[in-house]
């Protein structure tokens, strides 16, 4: 369509951009309440429907990586706790502490090339296939496992020293259970805000990990509204991710209630 003044009036009224800038986000922000961020510049359908049918990829990928982080942080921070200053205490510190510093940018492209061109494991290109989900989820889960490892070993070595655990090792109890059985269950609870608020944060959308697997969900979304300027995506997807993380904390906040009941909410 040839670009002409009338051309451009007729969009502008179209797209209510020839009102004052407070009247437009007034009108912007009445619709953003009921989910309606407006068309999508690039695919023409509502930036709502665009997002919310990319967010299971995402959300499955989140789910995936968080069970990930902490299937393999707590048996590798019981281990270091009960071997303190050994050996394997200082590898896993090591270990930890390199997973936690590792872009996980870096990570996904050396895993890529390793699984889907020198193996041929995996394909280059996946999709958001859920068989094809463990290389990004493993991807994401080392930086926040590492995390977990370390917080989840500095607290059960903490604990180890309180009276209740001296009292069941007198009882009878061998260090390795009481350190499954009292040490774990009180070590983990400052871990939860941190694995909830690093959730908000994967359902949030991983960028680089999203876009080095080809996993079509919000993050890559965004990246791609990011480069063609689709100024409706983008805004929509920001509420969207605030909302989010006001969620998981206040469920969070709720969650508290019941796994430690000394916790009072006002």
């Amino acid at each position: 369509m040839e670009v002409t003044e009338k051309n451009i009036a007729a969009v502008k009224e179209d797209l209510g951009l020839n009102e004052p800038l407070d009247i437009q986000y007034i009108n912007w922000l009445k619709k953003a309440t009921e989910l309606d961020f407006g068309i999508s510049f690039q695919t023409k359908k509502p930036v709502s429907d665009e997002i919310l049918s990319r967010f299971p990829a995402t959300l499955e990928l989140a789910i995936a990586a968080t069970i990930i982080s902490v299937l393999f942080a707590i048996p590798i921070a019981l281990a270091s706790a009960r071997y303190k200053d050994s050996f394997i205490d200082h590898f896993f510190r090591i270990f930890s502490t390199a997973g936690a510093a590792m872009p996980d940018f870096w990570l996904g492209l050396i895993l890529l090339y390793l699984f889907a061109v020198k193996l041929d494991l995996v394909p280059v290109i996946s999709g958001s296939k859920l068989q094809n989900i463990f290389l990004p989820a493993f991807t994401l889960s080392v930086n926040y496992g590492a995390t977990y490892i370390r917080i989840l070993r500095n607290n059960l070595i903490e604990i180890s020293n309180y009276d209740f655990m001296k009292a069941a090792r007198a009882r009878g109890l061998s260090q390795n259970a009481v350190l499954m059985k009292h040490g774990l269950k009180n070590a983990v609870l400052p871990c939860i805000t941190l694995i909830g608020v690093n959730f908000g944060k994967l359902l949030a959308g991983q960028f680089a990990v999203e876009t080095i697997f080809s996993w079509n969900g919000i993050g890559k979304f965004a990246v791609d509204s990011i480069k063609l300027k689709d100024l409706p995506v983008i805004q929509g997807y920001i509420v969207i991710v605030a909302v989010t993380f006001i969620v998981i904390n206040l469920l969070l906040d709720i969650l508290y209630l019941y796994i430690d009941p000394k916790i009072q909410l006002e």
